[in-house]
């Protein structure tokens, strides 16, 4: 056996026994591990950000120097977001009895620092007491998280999906709806736990002592989609699963969100920190950030950043349809008359709740009283005693069965005077658990790891995919007919199915340090439900958000969906506007349209102009809601990484929706013009039926200029599913040191002239003798770049078509073949199809084929060129030979009857059609093939006289016409028929057959077929020194004279200081030396340029060489260059 072959078989085995034993643990074993501490960057719409695999959304510039704060919209210059941290935490009872308030959190901006506030807990030695990411659900060669559009960060295999019908699902997406589903334009996916967390003696498994915290686990995802609703918007995702042992009935949820308002994005500056304040919304389940002046670092204009909460961690056993949406069941309603003090005489009936199962039994009050355990506590209700709700301690304490119900807060202004009374369940449903109403209402208390459907929105003919929720794998649950794990509109793929609480704390406060987060009694201390205090404070804060409280038992999962949200500001008018389009998205369970790919595109530079090439991935690409629906491409340009020099499109709020591409392409398909549904009153435009390319060229760009370029991909929407169109985003930043990160489909680009001596590439081409084709073949050269030298054939496949009348030949295919090198030759493109005209073939080695073929790509009678030669003659038909032994083939030539007085001009040749024999006969006619330039043979039937004259219908009695059958030499050089021409009667009385002198031309179309060969030549672009000596006297310094600045010079990005110089010196050629002085001719710099023969320009910096800035006046240059000559010239550079 071959020793390669051997290495691959025993590496492959290798693998799969690795693979094979580590997959059969799955998620048994793993635990966070501080060193799996991954970053990822979300840029998969307008907010662009770091964020890290154990929760932190934010920068860590310690770590990672070129991190950067939350950027929006991209692009932009400002930065909002320091750190966003999130933690949970429950009121617990340790080993020694000792009540405790264990906080699991992640580190923020600074990591492992013992005594920083934004660092979470480590211990003396500096590991981690937090949550921290769990290995194996990322590629740790790369160490990235795991994205949905990064391939390459993917794990091998998924340790949380072992028990599929596929284990691991090796080199598939772990998807928010399943297997490879790509719901979303980014998606994040990573899982966290607590397991290090061993401050205190509390132990929440029974069955792993290693195991501290509070024995949580975290599936966390987050997603982006450039969808115009929510394009402000980077939804996250967290469950919260106990693997413990021990059943939570305590519990907290919160988010420590750290602003910079208007900042420069650069991590670890905080130049706009000290006047940020804060404002809520109760009813939206939304906190924002807001600024004192809403002046930026930069003077540009400050938006809004807020955190709203969509699915909170809910509380399935309080007896309250908490999210109201069980409005439309059974079951009273919640009053605050509810909320008096309830007096219990002895024998009354009250509810007595046992807190390990939540179960209710209705009790009789007797004089001990009712005892009951919460915590390991015994807590005694008396009779004759006035029992009063009290507010988020999770026991019911007026004894009537539901908790908690006079939830809620008191809203104060910025003196702290009360304003009113906020209750958050009142006029919602409950449960009357002494009459059973409301019992049979699956939205009260309704839960996602239940194993019901509550809100019976599961459909069976679309939903009943099986666990992975891919369709037609035939994996476990598909097509049982009941919803299973892993289904949409079921359990945890069913946004529904929660019993969510909302936002119960919005606590802003200053110092940012005030509640360090290692603190664990301090921390939980600042989410208190209820604390909602916003008003009037400005300063160096930061904002606690909290959810609580709520249990979770053993095995439950609880989920905690959020989203980031931007607006445009001061008012918070755009902001909340984004939020209700968030909710909509998240109220349909994340499904709308998502865009097309994002194309790659690279870019070339010429002499004032710029060439985009692109692929094509966009069009193969799948919406999850409606399919393939690729539309076409916009191409935006800009001189500013803000794209500020685009113009915008405003919605009717006044706020930037669009910008104004400076071109765009469509599929020639019918749709076209304004798309019929407005998106906040804008409509979209889905262009005009121009066609499809795959590279443009801007010929208005200048010489100098830095432009950036960008390609999107746009879907059509649908009307009537009303859906609008969506289109990809594009990415473009530039960091503080000046390094521009661009997406795939984002190009920098400086248009320059080339270099002396430049000469482009050319091409030259022709038919081969053998040709006959009346289509085109068109050659252009679509990458200057990388055209070669060398030369092609184009060359074609035909085939017959039976058309009923005849045989008709046909293009079948063409091919592309380098035959440079005679004896190797190279076929670069084999047996394709005939491209329609919305069809672009492959760019290949710089050049693209247009092919132009005629009707049908089939040989046909050209009507309006074949004529008889004046008016008056009977009409003709001329089509292939056919009769019931023989099919002619129609041949792909044109022809010439010439007629005469008398009979006797040529013969036909005798022929037999297999039916009949046709004799020989002295004709008043000769046949010629125009196109091979000869006379050919032919057959005659006399059917009208017996003359030798070519007639019809001589007299009233005549019934027929003559036919002539053409007889032409095959492939093998026998003769066959392939045409036959007779004459049709008319009603034309003057109308008679030809007579001498009259002559008929009969006019082909011809299709590409295999006798058509196209041979052409390429010469790549090259450098021709004689044109180089002639050239040198082009060379120029622009801008000349120079005065203060010019227009093409990089925005500074400096906080201080002028910025950079620039000096452009043009038309140089490849290689050569510029010298600089000054007008006493010293030295000033010296500049080596040694570059292709695309590039004629020198960019100098108008520094010495000390590297100090050269001073105003007058300069001379000489430049020199070997072999060719030289060149002195002068510039002036002017205060």
């Amino acid at each position: 056996m071959n020793k390669w072959l051997q290495f691959i078989i025993h590496t492959l085995w290798i693998a799969f026994f690795l693979t094979t034993m580590v997959a059969a643990q799955g998620m048994e074993g793993l635990h966070g591990d501080q060193n799996y501490s991954y970053r990822g960057i979300y840029e998969g719409n307008q907010i662009r950000t770091p964020f890290y695999n154990d929760g932190m959304i934010g920068s860590r510039y310690e770590i990672h120097p070129d991190d950067f704060k939350t950027n929006w919209p991209v692009g932009s210059s400002l930065g909002y977001i320091t750190n966003l941290i999130p933690f949970i935490g429950a009121e617990v009872v340790d080993m020694n009895g000792v009540v405790r308030h264990i906080m699991s959190e992640t580190h923020g901006c600074r990591v492992g620092v013992s005594g920083d506030g934004i660092s979470a807990d480590v211990d003396e030695f500096g590991n981690w007491r937090s949550l921290a990411p769990l290995p194996g659900f990322a590629n740790d060669e790369l160490q990235e998280v795991a994205m949905s559009h990064k391939r390459g960060t993917w794990p091998a295999y998924w340790p949380d999906k072992m028990n599929q019908a596929d284990p691991g699902w090796p080199g598939s997406w772990n998807g928010y709806f399943g297997k490879n589903q790509f719901s979303a334009d980014q998606e994040s996916y990573f899982v966290l736990d607590d397991y290090l967390n061993d401050e205190f003696p509390f132990y929440p498994d029974a069955t792993d002592s290693s195991r501290r915290g509070l024995g949580v686990r975290g599936y966390v995802r987050g997603m982006q989609w450039n969808n115009i609703l929510v394009e402000d918007v980077l939804f996250s995702i967290y469950d919260f699963e106990n693997i413990g042992t021990h059943n939570h009935d305590k519990m907290v949820f919160g988010m420590l969100s750290g602003p910079d308002m208007g900042s420069t994005v650069a991590a670890g500056v905080w130049l706009e920190s000290d006047d940020d304040g804060g404002e809520f919304d109760l009813d939206l389940n939304l906190g924002w950030h807001t600024d004192q002046d809403w002046i930026s670092f930069d003077g540009s204009p400050i938006g809004l950043y807020g955190v709203g909460f969509f699915e909170t961690p809910g509380n399935p056993y309080d007896g309250i349809d908490n999210d109201g949406d069980g409005a439309n069941g059974s079951g009273p309603v919640i009053t605050e008359a509810m909320f008096a003090p309830i007096t219990y005489q002895i024998g009354a009936q009250v509810i007595k709740i046992n807190y390990q199962t939540f179960e209710r039994t209705i009790e009789t009050m007797d004089a001990d009283g009712i005892d009951i355990v919460y915590l390991n506590k015994v807590y005694t209700f008396l009779p004759n005693t006035p029992l009063e709700e009290i507010a988020n301690n999770l026991i019911d304490d007026n004894l009537n069965g539901i908790i908690d119900e006079t939830n809620g807060s008191e809203l104060t202004d910025e003196n702290g005077v009360f304003i009113r009374s906020v209750w958050l369940f009142t006029g919602k449903k409950y449960i009357d658990y002494f009459t059973g109403s409301g019992l049979d209402n699956p939205l009260i208390d309704e839960r996602r790891d239940d194993g019901i459907d509550n809100d019976g929105d599961w459909d069976i003919e679309n939903d009943d995919t099986g666990l992975d929720g891919v369709p037609f794998t035939g994996d476990v649950g598909e097509g049982d007919g009941v919803p299973s794990p892993g289904e949409k509109h079921f359990d945890a793929l069913d946004i529904s199915e929660s019993d969510m609480i909302g936002l119960t704390t919005f606590n802003i406060f200053t110092p940012w340090n005030l509640y360090p987060i290692y603190e664990d009694e301090i921390l939980w201390g600042s989410v208190l439900p209820g604390i909602f205090n916003s008003r009037g404070q400005f300063g160096n804060t930061d904002i606690m958000l909290g959810s609580g409280y709520f249990p979770l038992q053993a095995g439950e999962t609880n989920r905690f969906s959020l989203g980031i949200i931007f607006g445009e500001g001061p008012e918070p008018d755009d902001l909340i506007r984004n939020k209700n389009w968030a909710d909509e998205a998240y109220l349909n369970n994340y499904e709308f349209a998502k865009a097309p790919a994002v194309p790659t595109l690279t870019a070339r530079a010429g002499d004032n102009k710029v060439t985009l090439y692109w692929d094509s991935i966009a069009e193969e690409s799948e919406d999850p809601v409606l399919g393939k629906d690729f539309e076409g491409y916009r191409i935006y340009r800009s001189t500013s990484d803000e794209w500020g020099d685009m113009k915008g499109i405003t919605d009717m709020w006044g706020s930037l929706t669009f910008r104004k591409p400076i071109a765009q392409f469509d599929l020639v398909n019918g749709i076209q013009g304004k798309f019929p549904l407005d998106v906040k009153g804008v409509y979209y435009d889905l262009g005009t039926d121009n066609g499809i390319v795959h590279t443009w060229t801007d010929y208005t760009a200048k010489n100098g200029f830095n432009y950036f370029y960008a390609v999107t991909a746009y879907d059509h929407g649908d009307l009537a599913s009303g859906l609008p169109p969506s289109e990809c985003s594009y990415v473009l930043s530039i960091r503080p040191d000046g390094t521009v990160v661009t997406g795939p489909n984002v190009v920098q680009i400086r248009p320059e002239p080339p270099a002396a001596g430049f000469v482009g590439p050319t091409i030259s081409g022709r038919w081969l003798e053998s040709s006959a084709a009346t289509g085109e073949v068109q050659v252009e050269i679509a990458d200057e770049f990388k055209t070669i030298e060398a030369t092609y054939q184009v060359t074609f496949g035909e085939m017959l078509v039976d058309a009923g009348s005849g045989l008709y030949p046909t293009t079948q295919n063409f091919s592309l073949i380098n035959i440079t090198k005679p004896l190797q030759p190279d076929t670069l493109l084999n047996k394709q199809a005939i491209p329609t005209a919305d069809v672009l073939l492959p760019t290949i080695n710089g050049i693209r084929l247009y092919l132009s073929n005629e009707l049908n790509n089939t040989v046909s009678l050209n009507t309006d060129l074949s004529q008889w030669n004046r008016d008056n003659i009977n009409p003709f038909n001329f089509v292939p030979f056919r009769n019931a032994r023989i099919k002619g083939v129609a041949k792909s030539s044109d022809y010439r009857l010439e007629f005469y007085d008398q009979a006797g001009v040529d013969i036909s040749t005798a022929f037999n059609d297999g039916t009949r024999d046709y004799p020989e006969v002295a004709v008043n006619f000769k046949v010629f093939n125009q196109t091979e330039e000869k006379q050919i043979d032919f057959a005659f039937r006399e059917r009208d006289g017996e003359d030798g004259f070519f007639s019809a219908y001589s007299d009233e009695a005549a019934r027929y016409s003559d036919e002539i059958y053409l007889l032409e030499s095959n492939e093998n050089d026998s003769l066959i028929a392939t045409w036959r021409l007779t004459l049709s009667r008319t009603t034309d009385t003057t109308s008679t057959s030809p007579r001498g002198g009259d002559f008929l031309n009969l006019v082909i179309n011809k299709p590409f077929l295999k006798n058509d060969v196209y041979q052409f030549s390429t010469i790549s672009a090259h450098f021709d020194r004689e044109e180089a000596e002639y050239d040198l006297n082009n060379i120029y310094v622009v801008p000349n004279p120079y005065i203060v600045a010019n227009a093409w010079e990089p925005e500074n990005n400096f906080l201080t200081g002028r910025g950079p110089r620039e000096l452009h010196f043009i038309n140089l050629p490849p290689q050569c030396t510029i010298t600089i002085y000054n007008v006493r001719g010293q030295m000033i710099a010296k500049l080596d340029h040694n570059e292709s023969i695309w590039n004629g320009t020198e960019i100098w910096n108008m520094q010495t060489k000390d590297q100090l800035d050269i001073a105003y006046g007058l300069y001379i240059y000489h430049i020199e260059t070997p072999d060719i000559g030289e060149k002195v010239g002068k510039f002036a550079v002017i205060k």
